[in-house]
């Protein structure tokens, strides 16, 4: 067991949450509600077109 790794169903939650920050303007809205009012995730900051 690693601290500050948290694995549920044999799943790195961690990961699972980046790679949904990383899909982000492809999840439906209330998909993105659940990221950030549940598991406290925020989308990607966008770079700027600079």
């Amino acid at each position: 067991m690693v601290v500050g790794k948290v694995i549920v169903q044999g799943e790195d939650l961690g990961r699972w949450v980046a790679a949904q920050r990383h899909g982000w303007e492809q999840l439906l809205p209330a998909q993105q509600w659940l990221l950030e009012n549940v598991l406290g995730s925020n989308p990607p900051m966008r770079r700027s077109g600079r």
